[in-house]
């Protein structure tokens, strides 16, 4: 199968996974209330992530690799964003559908964050290596000690 039919099914299910735990969220009100408010903080963490992104990414011409702003921090932060958003849904439904559904979600993200390495590979050559080897895909601990360090 072509790689882009499997990205382009690993869309549709994260679409459906998606509408799941849309409609699955408020089946019977959550169990743990401070749960949620655990959930808008980790939502709110994955949409400035995803947010910071799209923004560099909009003020760039997408011609070479872009390695500032988070770009510089973390390899995808848009798909990183969107897996901690998928997260918090756990949080606001507390139900089991929705976490497995969440899971399932999540697994998709991170197949077409390493698709994408593969097209940027093709698409920037030796540059996106040299890139992926300076940036993490999505090590947290490793971006965040980045973060400081640049921040001194």
């Amino acid at each position: 199968m072509r790689k882009q039919t499997v990205d382009h099914i690993l869309m549709v299910v994260l679409a459906i996974s998606l509408v799941f735990n849309i409609a699955f969220m408020n089946i019977k009100p959550p169990g743990v209330r401070e749960l949620v408010v655990v959930g808008y903080v980790i939502l709110g963490i994955g949409a400035l992530l995803f947010i910071l992104s799209v923004i560099t990414l909009r003020n760039k011409h997408v011609d070479h690799v872009i390695d500032s702003g988070v770009y510089g921090i973390i390899r995808h932060p848009m798909y990183l964003g969107g897996m901690i958003m998928f997260l918090s849904h756990a949080f606001f439904g507390q139900n089991l559908i929705v976490i497995m559904s969440t899971a399932v979600a999540i697994g998709c993200c991170y197949l077409l964050m390493l698709s994408a390495d593969q097209r940027n590979i093709d698409k920037f050559g030796e540059e996106y290596v040299r890139y992926m080897k300076r940036v993490p895909r999505m090590n947290l601990a490793s971006s965040l000690a980045r973060l400081m360090h640049k921040a001194k």
